[in-house]
């Protein structure tokens, strides 16, 4: 009989622990999500409750919250309910395998009233910059600084002064080397040796001496014939070398307007510099969407390569999984999902689908697809469709986005004191693609927005370039927007253009020309004075030459009447 009472004890116990099990496996559950979730984010993960239920094998998880380990007081993600129903039979390989699953009212970025942060776990903020800050550090307001003329001039090595310097010392050369050679040419007391001898000759009395001089005359005028061409062909080279002298001074005259033009340069008041003002009031904005969806394509990696963060530093566990049965560790063949999506000023409520959301492509042999819909009409037509091939060495994820008729509503593109600009209403369509290739990124994404009207515009502003520049901007009623994005994924370079580049370089025109052509004016004044001093002693030294010349002309006159 002890016996017996000892056994049914045990019985009764046995059927206590399972009932206790059964009635604490929630709470259980519950603990898990929350501790293991934590871990894997290094930040607070909570949940409001878990269902679990056995028949058919499967749970519900009620009220997930994911903190940002980045932005502690910021939920990465939330959903309202998460409902999956399980394979007993992978089970027992250690695989979850998940024929459906549901993932509804799921919201991002929503605020905490509590930090989320788990001492200890939670790493400090990254201090790499982001594509925020990139973006920010071009987004300045370009400015027209009239710089001054003299400093200018200083920080332009001018070719007039190199020029006129080297042709000065050019042309004192040369007439040095003149004055040597026309000292070495015959010259008026040759001339008059000549006619001295000649005319000696010729009063001879006797007709033998006569005879004599007849010869003597021929003689010496065939000395002078020599001296007569040495003196032309001094003349000739003279002439050759005067030419060239004068088209290198016409050279030197030349070079004040493209010292001028370089001048000019260097000041820098050219409109083309305001084409890229859509960067500086777009690209913080964009630049944020790049971030939130760079955040949510890295949080998938796990679940679609099995490369996780961890698995990366560190060296890959060997994997003892049998794959015989063509089944991975992890896979969901069908999500359903729905919730809410954060777009400019607005949540867009979507649903859609993702199958095959594996972290062994290559095992399962389908890539993971996505596609969402969004689901009222009156707050934009959203169409997003994703491709994360993982089945083969080289992974290959193609996104394509469609969003059309989406109200738009007081999005800040320039919340700086000197220059506010508020969209205070449009309407926008936004597509998108973008193809990641072994970690490379090529994405174009192009952005119309209609009937807008810009608000938080300066009133009342008196500086000309600003004046501009709102006088602009308040007659635009639509413009466009394109970003494209290539090169390694974690470093990609981005190209931001739009219409209003040109609007606003337009409005500016006219007001850099004005400058422009004051500071032109200066500029000119003041190489003039540097072209006087420089340039204007080479005319008088260039005609010291040619008065040689004509020294050689009246020579030549002189000797020729000799003969």
């Amino acid at each position: 009989m002890r016996v017996l009472k000892f056994v049914g004890y045990v019985f009764v116990l046995l059927i206590v622990i399972v009932i206790a099990a059964l009635f604490f496996i929630d709470i259980i559950a519950k603990f898990a999500i929350e501790e293991e979730g934590t871990k894997a984010v290094k930040a607070k993960v909570e949940v409001d409750s878990v269902d679990v239920r056995f028949f058919p094998l499967g749970a519900s998880i009620h009220g997930l919250k994911v903190t940002n380990p980045q932005a502690p007081m910021t939920n990465a993600f939330e959903a309202e309910l998460i409902d999956a129903n399980l394979d007993w039979e992978p089970l027992l390989k250690s695989k979850v395998i998940v024929e459906t699953a549901a993932l509804e009212g799921m919201r991002f970025n929503t605020a905490r009233s509590v930090t989320g942060a788990v001492p200890g776990l939670t790493p400090p903020p990254s201090q790499e910059p982001s594509l925020v800050d990139q973006f920010k550090e071009d987004m300045k307001l370009p400015a027209i600084d009239i710089p001054d003329p003299n400093e200018l001039l200083a920080r332009v090595d001018l070719k007039t002064v190199s020029m006129a310097k080297e042709m000065e010392a050019s042309l004192a050369a040369r007439k040095k080397a003149w004055k040597e050679r026309i000292d070495g040419l015959p010259n008026k007391e040759t001339l008059e040796s000549y006619k001295q001898r000649i005319k000696a000759l010729k009063e001879a009395k006797n007709p033998l001496e006569r005879l004599q001089a007849v010869a003597k005359v021929k003689d010496l005028q065939s000395d002078a014939k020599k001296d007569l061409q040495k003196i032309r062909d001094a003349k000739s080279d003279l002439e050759k070398e005067v030419a060239q002298l004068k088209a290198d001074l016409a050279k030197v005259k030349a070079a004040p307007q493209e010292d001028m033009k370089r001048v000019m340069e260097l000041a820098g008041l050219n409109p083309g510099a305001w084409e890229g003002l859509a960067k500086a009031l777009f690209g913080d904005e964009v630049a944020k969407w790049a971030n939130n969806a760079y955040m949510w394509y890295g949080r998938l990696q796990p679940y679609i390569n099995g490369s996780g963060e961890e698995a990366q530093k560190s060296a890959p566990e060997p994997d003892t999984t049998d794959y015989s049965d063509g089944l991975p560790r992890f896979l969901v063949k069908t999500l359903s999902i729905s919730g809410k999506l954060p777009i400019p000023q607005q949540d867009v409520p979507f649903s859609g689908k993702f199958n095959n959301l594996t972290d062994r492509a290559d095992v399962w042999g389908k890539p993971a697809q996505l596609a969402l819909q969004s689901q009222a009409q009156g707050v934009g037509k959203m169409d997003f469709k994703g491709v994360l091939d993982h089945v083969t060495a080289i992974a290959k994820d193609s996104f394509s986005f469609d969003l059309k008729d989406l109200p738009v509503t007081d999005l800040v593109f320039s919340d700086k004191e000197d220059f506010p600009v508020t969209l205070s209403k449009a309407i926008a369509a936004i597509a998108g693609k973008a193809d990641i290739t072994d970690g490379k990124l090529a994405m174009n994404v192009d952005a119309k927005f209609l009937e807008v009207q810009l608000a938080n515009l300066l009133e009342g502003e008196s500086a000309p370039l600003k004046k501009a520049l709102l006088n602009a901007l308040k007659n635009i009623s639509q413009f466009d927007v394109n970003m494209l994005a290539s090169g390694a994924l974690q470093d990609p370079q981005v190209k931001i253009t739009s219409s209003l580049d040109k609007i606003l370089s337009q409005s500016v025109k006219g007001l850099i020309d004005e400058e422009k052509k004051k500071l032109s004016g200066k500029v000119q004044a003041k190489l003039n004075e540097i072209v006087s001093e420089k340039v204007g002693g080479l005319d008088s030294e260039l005609n010291g030459l040619v008065d040689i010349n004509a020294l050689l002309q009246e020579r030549i006159g002189d000797f020729s009447n000799l003969l």
